[in-house]
């Protein structure tokens, strides 16, 4: 049930103001941010959601759950380290690949961008550990460093098929 209202709220945050302003745009700018905004949002899915927001510090030993140490799974073998690495890699892709087209800036700022937005994830997942519930995620700096990584990957996609990309958006 949680899982259908935050996706009802973000289908109205996107029908309310993000439709609108893109489709006084071309087709083209309204296709590419919606792929983005459905790229977000099932990002947000996977990571966040559903996401229980902290009214009192229900869990007071949350900083126990983070991992400040990068790469601590993949260096004590902890099953699961070297698919994890990998997931988060091949989920920033499509950030990496999409945001240059959207804003038109160059790899840093994408670089820049992609560390920004899975900061603010690592971020949400502490708080949410912060609350307790059953639905806590941990934040975790490897996180940060293989998301940032994928968004490079997804920029260096971009700039292999620039040449492509930039004749379909002149169509």
């Amino acid at each position: 049930m949680n899982y259908l209202i935050n996706f009802i709220l973000l289908g109205l945050v996107y029908v309310l103001h993000f439709y609108k302003k893109w489709s006084r745009k071309n087709k083209k700018v309204l296709i590419i941010n919606t792929l983005m905004y459905i790229y977000v949002v099932m990002v947000l899915f996977v990571t966040l959601m559903p996401f229980t927001i902290p009214f009192g510090i229900g869990n007071y030993l949350f900083m126990v759950t983070a991992n400040f140490i990068p790469f601590r799974d993949l260096k004590l073998n902890y099953h699961g380290a070297v698919r994890e690495i990998f997931l988060n890699i091949i989920m920033m892709i499509p950030f990496g690949f999409l945001y240059p087209i959207i804003k038109k800036k160059g790899i840093l700022k994408t670089v820049i961008m992609t560390f920004f937005f899975s900061l603010i994830i690592e971020c949400a997942q502490l708080m949410s550990a912060m609350g307790g519930g059953p639905n806590a995620r941990a934040f975790d700096v490897t996180d940060l460093i293989t998301n940032t990584f994928g968004g490079l990957v997804g920029y260096f996609f971009f700039v292999t098929l620039e040449p492509v990309i930039l004749k379909i958006l002149k169509e």
